[in-house]
């Protein structure tokens, strides 16, 4: 007598049954190595040498949120130090959320904008975070004025008019910084660039080593980085967090609404992304 194979020595129905239940289990088999592919390559961070040409954060991190402030220690009067790119659209989401808190507590707490470590977005970034670093530093009365022009239109040049600049005391800080910091020299020399790819940008070099800066925007609060979301509320509520007494400022409500990333003065969609 012939032998018969597995399947042929079954009955017709007992055959079907089989034959399902074969499918069914290959097809799970193939979507677990499917999902599995996915997790892992989910599971990647976006760093520097991951991120997309323009400098702009992958899609995963792009997720909308207004999370709450991760709490900071507490001291008399907090030290708050905000990380951005000036060009990143989403360091610019950010300080629009900033600028008003900067407003409110100027007296109470130490504000400050700092520089992440690299650029993303050509020379014209690295000239603007050195203009704004010396804006910053030798006409403080006039930053936050010129800082809200610029992240609403994007041209320094009117905003330096706008607010009031004293635009040859700019220039010498700007010389002077550029000499004493190495800022064209290293944009100049590529292989000092990070990765090969992003420029560095050294005026704020050692503070993004010691907090661990990653990217723009990144926000400090007393020596730790703390999430907030991007409104002036949500800044507002973590600063205030940092005090160890409240000012009565702290009881002011600033905006709940998100402003739009990038230049412009329209709200915008929540979002935690960043460059870098």
């Amino acid at each position: 007598m012939e032998k018969k194979s597995f399947f042929e020595a079954l009955e017709p129905k007992s055959a079907m049954i089989v034959g399902i239940v074969a499918g069914f289990l290959t097809v799970c088999t193939v979507g677990f190595i499917v999902l599995g592919i996915l997790a892992l390559t989910r599971g990647v961070n976006c760093t520097a040498e991951g991120a997309t040409a323009d400098g702009l954060a992958t899609a995963d991190n792009a997720a909308a949120t207004d999370q709450p402030a991760t709490p900071a220690p507490k001291t008399d009067k907090p030290k708050v130090e905000l990380f951005v790119m000036s060009y990143c659209p989403y360091g610019l989401q950010m300080e629009k959320a900033y600028l008003p808190v900067m407003e409110l507590l100027k007296s109470r707490a130490d504000m400050s904008i700092k520089f992440v470590s690299y650029a993303m977005h050509e020379k014209k970034e690295i000239d603007e975070n050195t203009r704004q670093y010396c804006i910053q530093k030798e006409q403080p009365t006039k930053f936050v004025a010129y800082l809200k022009c610029f992240t609403g239109k994007d041209d320094y040049i009117a905003c330096l008019t706008t607010a009031g600049v004293n635009e040859a005391k700019m220039n010498a800080c700007v010389a002077k910084a550029d000499k004493t910091y190495g800022i064209t020299a290293k944009f100049e020399d590529q292989s000092t660039w990070l990765s090969g790819q992003y420029p560095v940008y050294p005026i704020d070099a050692a503070l993004n080593e010691q907090y661990g800066v990653q990217g723009s925007p990144t926000l400090i609060i007393n020596g730790v980085e703390v999430s907030a979301g991007r409104t002036p509320e949500a800044v507002k509520a973590a600063v205030c967090a940092a005090f160890k007494t409240a000012p009565k400022e702290c009881d002011t409500a600033l905006s709940t609404q998100s402003m739009q990333a990038g230049f412009g003065t329209s709200a915008g969609a929540a979002t935690d992304a960043s460059c870098g």
